[in-house]
C-alpha cells in the first residue's frame, strides 16, 4: 500500500484498516479507494481471522474527498465511483468478520464504509448522514435498504438528515453502542477470535445467500456447509473439548 493515510496492519490472525487523514477529516480520496483496493487484494490472497476497520481521530470518514471534486471531470468521476463500489462489494463479501469500530461523524462514503461491516460498534458520540443531496449528487442506497429497511433507509436518505449513537443503534445501523470505544473493539474481537474460523465464513456465507438468492438456496447452503464440517479438525477439536468440558482451540482446519 502507498498510501500512509490507510494502513492496514497485522497481528497474527487479526488484521486492522485504519483510515488515517485526520488533517481532512479521514475523508478519501483516489489514491486512498486504489489503497483499499491493494488492501484487499492482500487480505483475499492471506484471508485473516477478523478484520477490524478503524479510523484516527476526529472522526470515523468524513466521506469522499470534495476537494478533489471540485476539480474533477465527469470521466474522473465515473471511474472513482465505479472504484468506489468495487471496494465496497468486495468489502462485503469478504469471508472473513468485518468489524467496524466507528468513532464520531461516518458521513456518505464513511456510511457505505461502516455498514460495509458485518458488525458495527460506535462509540457514544458517532453520527450518521448521507448528505450527497447537500452536495448534488444522488446517495447510495442498495445496501442501506437491506440493512435498516425502505421505510428508515427513505427517512434518511430523502431528508440527508443526521442520525444520532442512540438511534442508530435502534434501527441497525449500528450494531451497539460502546461508552468505551477501545474496550468494547477488543472485547468482541475477543469473542469472535474464540470461534471456529472455516463455521464463520460458511455462516457469513449462508447470511448473503439468504438475502440475495433466497431461502431455499440457503437451505442447500447450509446442508453443504454442516456436512463438509463433519471432517474438519477443528468441528473434531469442537467435539473432543465437549467431552472434556474444556474450551476448543480452533486452527481453522
Amino acid at each position: 500500500m502507498n498510501d500512509s493515510s490507510l494502513r492496514l496492519e497485522r497481528s497474527g490472525d487479526l488484521a486492522t484498516l485504519t483510515i488515517d487523514r485526520p488533517q481532512a477529516r479521514n475523508a478519501i480520496n483516489f489514491p486512498m479507494l486504489e489503497s483499499l483496493e491493494q488492501a484487499l487484494d492482500d487480505l483475499s490472497g492471506n484471508l485473516p481471522r477478523l478484520l477490524v476497520i478503524r479510523a484516527a481521530e476526529p472522526g470515523f470518514c468524513a466521506g469522499i474527498d470534495l476537494k478533489e471534486s471540485r476539480e474533477a471531470r465527469s470521466d474522473f468521476v465515473r471511474v472513482r465511483v465505479g472504484l468506489m463500489h468495487r471496494c465496497l462489494n468486495r468489502l462485503r463479501s469478504l469471508p472473513c468478520p468485518v468489524v467496524a469500530a466507528i468513532n464520531g461523524v461516518a458521513v456518505g462514503l464513511g456510511c457505505e464504509i461502516a455498514i460495509s461491516a458485518d458488525l458495527r460498534i460506535a462509540s457514544p458520540d458517532a453520527r450518521f448522514c448521507y448528505p450527497e443531496p447537500r452536495v448534488a449528487v444522488p446517495s447510495p442506497s442498495q445496501h442501506l435498504i437491506w440493512l435498516i429497511g425502505l421505510a428508515r433507509a427513505q427517512d434518511m436518505l430523502l431528508t440527508a438528515r443526521w442520525i444520532e449513537a442512540p438511534e442508530a443503534e435502534r434501527i441497525g445501523l449500528a450494531t451497539h453502542i460502546a461508552e468505551d470505544l477501545d474496550r468494547g473493539v477488543a472485547e468482541l474481537t475477543d469473542q469472535i477470535m474464540d470461534l471456529a474460523p472455516l463455521s464463520m465464513r460458511r455462516t457469513k456465507e449462508n447470511l448473503w445467500i439468504t438475502m440475495t438468492e433466497g431461502i431455499e438456496a440457503a437451505s442447500r447452503h447450509h446442508q453443504d456447509g454442516v456436512t463438509e464440517a463433519a471432517d474438519t479438525a477443528d468441528r473434531k477439536e469442537a467435539l473432543q473439548a465437549f467431552a472434556e468440558k474444556r474450551r476448543p482451540h480452533f486452527t481453522g482446519e
